[in-house]
């Protein structure tokens, strides 16, 4: 392919991967900017009070949601703003994922731009994304683990279940639910060829 050949797919690239983007940016900011809007959330202050003894696990919750409330408290303080900004992260990472999964379905443009936009806009996400919880994280695990499923499908590359695995890895290192969908995947695969 000659390099004006390249430029084109590039700049075709960077247009498809406009909207989403766009999108979860101003979902990242919209979350940023109403962060003092509703106060501390019970969770995020029991996180708070439990990462100050960090541990492999507690007796009702995994360790990651106590790490990242660590990591917050440790670099960026305790304020509303910097307890909401890796929540608010995951949430854009989610509608970034959302418009990759269309596009490795088949979607166009109108088609990706459309995932991105429906994954930003249910109230529930505008509510889960806005507080240090494990149900801001879980999300993004989850919506990773079927990703990788779907590239694995449509490429037949096995490699790909160290990904999988490092995202399901993690997703239980947030919360246990993780082994619902990989318990239904497990079950498919014995189901299916």
């Amino acid at each position: 392919m000659s390099a004006s050949g390249e430029g084109r797919g590039g700049a075709r690239e960077r247009e498809i991967l406009f909207i989403p983007s766009s999108i979860a940016v101003g979902y990242l900011l919209l979350h940023l900017a109403t962060a003092s809007r509703y106060g501390y959330f019970r969770d995020a202050l029991y996180y708070l009070a439990c990462s100050r003894h960090l541990d492999w696990g507690y007796v009702d919750h995994p360790p990651l949601a106590v790490f990242v409330a660590w990591l917050v408290r440790q670099t960026l303080g305790t304020s509303l703003l910097a307890l909401i900004l890796l929540p608010a992260l995951a949430g854009a990472g989610r509608i970034l994922l959302t418009a990759a999964f269309a596009r490795e379905l088949g979607a166009g443009r109108f088609g990706i731009a459309l995932a991105a936009g429906l994954a930003a806009v249910p109230g529930v996400w505008w509510v889960v994304d806005h507080q240090l919880a494990m149900n801001a994280f879980e999300p993004l695990f989850w919506t990773a683990c079927a990703f990788v499923v779907l590239r694995m499908i449509r490429t037949r590359n096995p490699r790909l279940w160290l990904a999988f695995g490092a995202f399901a890895g993690l997703g239980l290192e947030n919360k246990y639910s993780i082994v619902v969908p990989a318990f239904a995947l497990l079950v498919c695969l014995l189901l299916t060829k």
